[in-house]
């Protein structure tokens, strides 16, 4: 019981310390990506402008990743779509896999959960540096990166929520 205590204040710990806010002016642009959703549907981030967009990467062996993920959903879901999109990208090796914690997780709101597969997640992960593990990136409506891996507490101050 004591080691899952420890694990739990150690992943709060590091997540807190991961996230990192950017001027927009000093923003980097948002590179651009193309995701096919669950139902069919092709979404652009080039598209989405105008509005802010949460490009969250999370993977069912990073713990971290999939409970940020998770929060995410539930703050979108609160939000209007006009203002904010939640694009949550799944980067496991296994379409299987992926539907399965989709389901175990109740996160099954195939607008917003986009699998990639194995032959576009090198080319995404080294676009949005990934090799240094999953992250978020909060893009706000001009394309520019102000925030990496936001609190829920951010993205409610950024966003007005």
């Amino acid at each position: 019981m004591m080691s899952i205590a420890l694990f739990i204040v150690l992943l709060f710990s590091v997540s807190a310390n991961t996230e990192r806010v950017y001027q927009a002016a000093d923003g980097f642009k948002a590179p651009e990506l193309t995701l096919t959703a669950c139902d069919g549907s092709t979404v652009a981030l080039s598209q989405l402008r105008g509005r802010y967009v949460l490009v969250s990467f999370w993977a069912a062996y990073d713990a971290e990743s999939r409970i940020a993920a998770s929060g995410y959903r539930d703050m979108a879901l609160s939000m209007s779509e006009e203002r904010f999109c939640l694009l949550s990208v799944n980067m496991d090796r296994s379409e299987r896999l992926f539907r399965e914690i989709v389901r175990r997780d109740n996160n099954n709101d195939e607008k917003t959960q986009f699998f990639v597969g194995r032959d576009r997640a090198g080319e995404i992960s080294a676009k949005y540096h990934l090799d240094r593990g999953l992250q978020s990136y909060l893009i706000d409506p001009q394309g520019k990166i102000v925030a990496v891996n936001p609190s829920l507490s951010t993205l409610s101050d950024m966003l007005g929520a």
